[in-house]
């Protein structure tokens, strides 16, 4: 919470519509936000992130809290907006050209090999075994460091739902990777 004492000032001021007040919740709050719409599977990312800042513009008069309940709000905004693309991109599915391809070949090739992008792979390939509500909950509970009860109100759940989520998605990665160890193979890790 690095607003801390400033939090008031600055969302008051951001409701005035003050462009340093605005610049100053950006920077707070957008990169753990894209890396959450990210980390979910979100299609556009950016895009989804633009859309969480319209809607805080568009409702921020109908907030009230503090700093983490302002915290909580966002992301339950940005799983708003995530479940929202995921029910467009089903009714609209994309089918990519072969240059949109050939395109992104290209530009993946040229990639340096570099440790901490394959560890942020890992991750990403560990949490894709994992199914929606269970990878938002550990992405929210360990990454986040949001509380169950925080957790529960960004996706709209009850506690216990969070927990049951969590033990499930914890014991689906422990299972994964024990059979991984097992069999000595290291198949879903990059490299």
């Amino acid at each position: 919470m690095a607003l801390g004492e400033r939090f008031p000032e600055v969302l008051q001021a951001a409701g005035q519509g003050a462009d340093w007040a605005w610049a100053e919740v950006y920077r707070e709050y957008a990169p753990s936000l894209l890396r959450f719409l990210t980390s979910q599977g979100a299609a556009e990312p950016e895009d989804c992130l633009g859309e969480c800042f319209v809607q805080l513009v568009r409702n921020l008069s109908s907030f009230a809290g503090d700093e983490p309940a302002f915290r909580a709000w966002l992301f339950r905004v940005a799983r708003n907006r995530l479940v929202d693309a995921w029910r467009a991109g089903r009714r609209r599915p994309a089918a990519p050209s072969a240059d949109v391809g050939i395109l992104h070949e290209s530009r993946h090739q040229n990639e340096p090999a570099d440790a901490d992008l394959i560890r942020r792979q890992a991750v990403e390939d560990v949490l894709a075994m994992l199914g929606d509500d269970q990878r938002a909950v550990i992405v929210l509970r360990v990454l986040e460091q949001f509380s169950v009860e925080e957790t529960a109100e960004i996706l709209e759940r009850s506690p216990g739902a969070v927990r049951v989520l969590q033990h499930r998605a914890l014991r689906k990665l422990r299972d994964v990777l024990d059979a991984n160890r097992l069999s000595g193979g290291r198949s879903w890790i990059p490299g």
